[in-house]
């Protein structure tokens, strides 16, 4: 793209669990370089729970030097727009408490970061997911790592990002890829090379806490995308963000419900409950118990990979969330 112009005003953008923008501008964007090599990728282990060692695609001396264990499960996290590797670490937390792992979570903030949102889905996303899916490759031809470790998970637009990774792989097949809350804004249900789709690997499963229209207050992609498509609370508003959350949070309405499909997802991984939910038509047929006695499947890291469908799930409106 040579120019693009962008004219948006008094427009609100809220699309991660820690920003909030209001602008009101008119900008010529004349092609901002993108450095595709600002993407970084901090590991985490049970030996350094915490504190990150940073491996870049290519640069095998780091990979070596750093405690990545090919013989374990290896988590991947993207974070969304205007925001970094910190919305991972709640999922960080709970997978390495739990099991011996590498967690890596993607920075890919300089990209993803900027009041361009249009520009950054259209060139950045892209760019980024295609370094994720080399960095995969790089990962399992130098360690030997088999494909069957990973899992990648991506919040807002990082769920595009880690989708078009799964596109990008050459070496393998990426078992699972878990979307929460894919972004909506400027992506089409019909475009699927754009955005994430059920094609990205073998298993994708997707929670929905914010879908429909900016119009709405409403940040998330609303249709099924996946081979099983979750909607706590009818995936549009969660019980506990209301128009105080600006003043509660600094999130706003819709960041808060934005953020709750990473804080679900985060609880899930070692919940003695877990998030049960019933396949079902409707959040109206939901709501009536005509789906209680359907297929029910337990969202977020328990979802089985053979489920398929859309399930629909109550939460409470505090942590913690899962109601069995």
């Amino acid at each position: 793209m040579a120019s693009f112009r962008l004219l948006i005003a008094s427009l609100v953008f809220v699309l991660s669990p820690t920003w909030c923008y209001v602008i009101t501008f008119e900008d010529s964007i004349e092609g901002r370089a993108p450095n595709v090599s600002t993407v970084v990728f901090e590991l985490f282990t049970q030996f350094n729970p915490t504190k990150p060692q940073i491996l870049e695609l290519d640069n095998l001396e780091r990979l070596q030097l750093s405690f990545f264990d090919p013989l374990v499960p290896t988590k991947i996290f993207a974070h969304g727009w205007n925001s970094g590797p910190l919305s991972a670490y709640s999922s960080r937390d709970a997978y390495i408490y739990r099991e011996d792992c590498n967690f890596i979570a993607v920075d890919w903030s300089v990209l993803a970061s900027g009041i361009e949102y249009p520009l950054i889905v259209e060139r950045d996303v892209p760019l980024a997911a295609v370094h994720v899916g080399q960095f995969i490759d790089f990962l399992v031809e130098n360690t030997g790592t088999s494909f069957s470790n990973f899992h990648l998970m991506g919040h807002s637009l990082g769920a595009h990002v880690v989708g078009g990774a799964g596109a990008a792989v050459t070496l393998g097949r990426i078992p699972r890829i878990t979307g929460l809350d894919p972004a909506g804004p400027f992506f089409s249900l019909n475009d699927t090379d754009t955005r994430l789709d059920l094609t990205d690997g073998d298993f994708v499963d997707v929670i929905h806490t914010n879908g429909g229209t900016l119009l709405g207050d409403e940040l998330g992609f609303l249709p099924p995308m996946g081979h099983i498509d979750f909607y706590p609370n009818g995936g549009q508003f969660q019980p506990g963000c209301t128009a105080n959350s600006i003043e509660l949070t600094g999130q706003g309405r819709g960041g808060c419900d934005h953020g709750r499909s990473v804080t679900y997802f985060a609880e899930s991984i070692n919940s003695q409950v877990g998030f049960r939910a019933v396949e079902c038509a409707t959040q109206e047929d939901f709501n009536a118990g005509l789906c209680a006695d359907n297929e029910a499947v337990l969202m977020g890291d328990p979802t089985p990979s053979t489920a398929r469908g859309i399930y629909y799930l109550a939460t409470s409106d505090k942590t913690p969330y899962a109601l069995g």
